[in-house]
């Protein structure tokens, strides 16, 4: 049976038996809230444990929250402009734009990497905004864990009373503080991989991901194989590769060598690039270490996507969409600022239209 096929009917036989074992034996009385695809599980355990980190450092929570709200209103600027251009290329151009995909573990990303990658972003994210409202005296309604479908997740809730009649700046660096632990944590994975993982690490040949069925590398080379040299070039980055191709043109033989055997390709006529040869294959780089590459590829593989899914999630996050993300709750008291009430809820919904629009544009290509 395909793999996928047994992950979704355990997903659906775990619901079904956790929506029986609600049914007859209550689990309200544990702590937990069965909303059909959400569990929820509370526990004062968190709320400790949050209460205890924000004790500690209150100057370093209190420098945090504030660089955190500069972080957060570059975020918004940054990640409009990009949806925006992005969303003007999608309309524009011929070619496909890249877009803005969608993060499905064991889908569209390597399950267990992608998988423990957004588990730490989660965690991260309402950790970060747990302390910055306990920091400030903002009671917590609850804390616990999560578990959308197949996804796990944290949550904080802070006092909605207690955190509208505090001031305009703590309600600020509250929102502020998700994206900001997102952005600490993306800096210290980043500096991990390329000060402790790249030292590590020798490229020695380019590895072929995928080919395509059309070329004329189909059926000779094949996916899985590491080239080592081209025409008597010795290979052993992406861009001796690259540098190669570069300066190929259609009928052009390639004697290429791999841990597989040496195979002869003639190249083909560039798709997009007329005159220029094409061999159709898609390659990452190829690794060799000291230490045992069964080590450092899953320690690097899951640095790798804490990075980008905090990174990227953190700044989504700071998308200025009223109602829905945390930019857009900073975007809300920062226009109540500057107009009535009345004006800034108008603002707000024409932004909510414009958000909307940018986000079905950036996504379009995805289903394309």
């Amino acid at each position: 049976m395909n793999p996928l096929y047994v992950v979704l009917i355990s997903i659906i036989m775990f619901w079904v038996v956790l929506s029986e074992a609600n049914k007859r034996h209550d689990l309200s009385k544990y702590g937990v809230d069965f909303q059909g695809i959400i569990l929820l599980w509370r526990t004062r355990k968190f709320n400790d444990f949050i209460d205890n980190v924000s004790r500690k450092g209150k100057k370093f929570w209190a420098a945090y929250s504030i660089v955190g709200i500069g972080a957060a209103v570059l975020g918004m600027i940054t990640v409009f402009y990009f949806l925006f251009s992005n969303a003007v290329k999608v309309l524009i151009s011929p070619e496909p734009a890249p877009g803005v995909g969608f993060v499905i573990p064991g889908v569209t990303v390597p399950f267990w990497y992608s998988l423990i990658g957004l588990i730490v972003v989660l965690l991260v994210h309402e950790g970060s905004h747990g302390i910055i409202a306990r920091a400030n005296n903002i009671s917590l309604k609850s804390v616990g864990l999560a578990l959308f479908i197949a996804i796990p997740g944290a949550f904080v809730e802070p006092d909605e009373e207690e955190l509208k009649t505090t001031s305009r700046l703590t309600r600020l660096k509250v929102y502020a503080a998700g994206s900001m632990g997102n952005f600490v944590t993306a800096l210290i994975t980043f500096i991990l991989i390329v000060g402790l993982i790249n030292p590590l690490l020798t490229p020695s040949g380019i590895k072929i991901v995928s080919i395509e069925g059309s070329s004329s590398a189909f059926g000779v080379l094949s996916e899985g194989n590491i080239i080592t040299e081209i025409n008597g070039i010795k290979i052993e980055t992406l861009q001796n590769f690259y540098d190669i191709m570069q300066n190929t043109k259609p009928g052009d033989q390639l004697n290429i060598i791999t841990d597989k055997g040496t195979f002869n390709v003639a190249l083909s006529n560039h798709p997009r690039e007329p005159g220029k040869g094409y061999i159709g294959i898609v390659t990452s780089q190829n690794y060799t270490s000291k230490i045992s590459m069964k080590v450092l590829t899953p320690i690097s593989g899951v640095l790798f996507w804490i990075f980008l899914l905090n990174f990227n999630i953190g700044l989504i996050n700071l998308f200025p969409l009223p109602f829905l993300f945390d930019g857009g709750k900073i975007f809300k008291e920062i226009v109540d600022t500057r107009f009535s009430e009345a004006n800034s809820n108008a603002i707000q919904k024409i932004f909510a239209v414009i958000g909307i629009l940018l986000f079905a544009l950036n996504i379009l290509p995805s289903f394309l």
